[in-house]
């Protein structure tokens, strides 16, 4: 950066970048083993999108991801699940796609069966259903995505489904003619290429993009959540100003709030909580105010390490997609295409992906 307003800047926007996804994704705590050492320096999240009306559960909960980080490196890992996973599912014979639990039970159960599948405790969890994420994308502007040619038209014919549905839902009453109005929006999109600009319906549309292939849209889905991470810091950045006892205070706040990294007061707190509002009023969730304060103080800790790397915690962001046997081709149980996956392989797979220090 060429001056100190600037770069205290940037920091404020890899700070709330990763504030904001504490408040996207759940504490992910593992019990007492011989991973312990390996992972008790971690912070890890899980978030749960699903394609329905209802942000607690009943329709097909198609993104599940992971996220790792630490504070003491500024490292910060992604990872997203494939929904044509066969689990193992208590009171069912056979093998049962990844997200049939949240059909049936929404998040909880969610953390129950995936958590016995593959060896964890998850104890907390964010559910958004779609258009509460289109909502939230649109409260923080928007999101700039790298699209191609045929990821554009075929968005633009999923996308067209979307209002149909929404149009649906305010028909019967499900949804306020208020909500359906608000995105009763053109939504046709007629550019494509780096740093194409989506608003919500169509950062969501994408998301699911499946045309080609799941994997591939579990990759698109990773690409949406990571830049509205981005979009949440560009907005809070421009409203406040961070820095540390080592950068010292900026010298030009350009009227922004000013907070202290290493010193965060209640007051701090309440408008970090203020400007990320948006994220729990439309979303589901377990989180209680002590959890989201004491976590958040963490993930600053985040956000200050990486910066002081010189580090864009984002275009650092490593990413995978699980399970192991995602690009392998399907095998099939009583008529359905899925992966049967190796259980064991996969944990420890995903344990040094999210958490080794390379």
């Amino acid at each position: 950066m060429k001056n100190t307003s600037s770069s205290l800047k940037a920091l404020a926007i890899r700070f709330v970048a990763v504030l904001t996804v504490v408040c996207l994704l759940p504490v992910f705590a593992f019990a007492e083993t011989a991973e312990d050492e390996k992972l008790k320096d971690w912070v890890n999240f899980l978030l749960i999108c699903n394609e329905g009306m209802n942000n607690s559960g009943g329709n097909a909960g198609n993104t599940l991801m992971v996220v790792a980080m630490n504070p003491e490196q500024g490292k910060i890992r992604l990872m997203t699940f494939t929904w044509d996973t066969f689990i193992d599912y208590e009171g069912y014979d056979l093998p049962q796609k990844i997200d049939m639990p949240y059909r049936n039970n929404g998040p909880e159960e969610t953390m129950k069966v995936f958590n016995h599948n593959f060896g964890l405790d998850i104890d907390k969890y964010m559910s958004l259903n779609f258009l509460n994420l289109a909502n939230l994308i649109d409260a923080y502007g928007g999101v700039d995505i790298d699209i191609s040619r045929a990821e554009r038209n075929a968005l633009n014919g999923i996308v067209a489904n979307k209002k149909e549905s929404i149009k649906a839902q305010a028909d019967s009453g499900l949804l306020s003619q208020m909500a359906a109005e608000m995105l009763a929006k053109e939504y046709y999109l007629s550019d494509f290429g780096p740093e194409t600009h989506l608003n919500g319906l169509q950062a969501v549309g994408f998301g699911w993009l499946q045309y080609d292939s799941v994997y591939n849209c579990c990759l698109r889905e990773v690409s949406v959540i990571s830049n509205l991470f981005n979009s949440v810091g560009k907005s809070v950045g421009e409203l406040v100003a961070f820095y540390t006892d080592e950068s010292g205070y900026p010298t030009e706040t350009e009227g922004r709030a000013v907070i202290n990294l290493d010193h965060i007061t209640d007051d701090d707190k309440a408008l970090i909580r203020q400007l990320i509002a948006p994220i729990f009023q439309m979303s589901y969730h377990n989180l209680n105010e002590e959890e989201i304060a004491d976590i958040s103080i963490t993930l600053a800790k985040v956000g200050y390490a990486a910066a002081r790397q010189g580090v864009n915690i984002f275009s650092g962001l490593k990413t995978a997609v699980f399970p192991i046997e995602a690009t392998q081709p399907y095998e099939i149980v009583a008529g359905a295409k899925g992966h049967i996956v190796d259980k064991e392989a996969n944990h420890e797979a995903m344990i040094e992906f999210l958490f080794s220090e390379d």
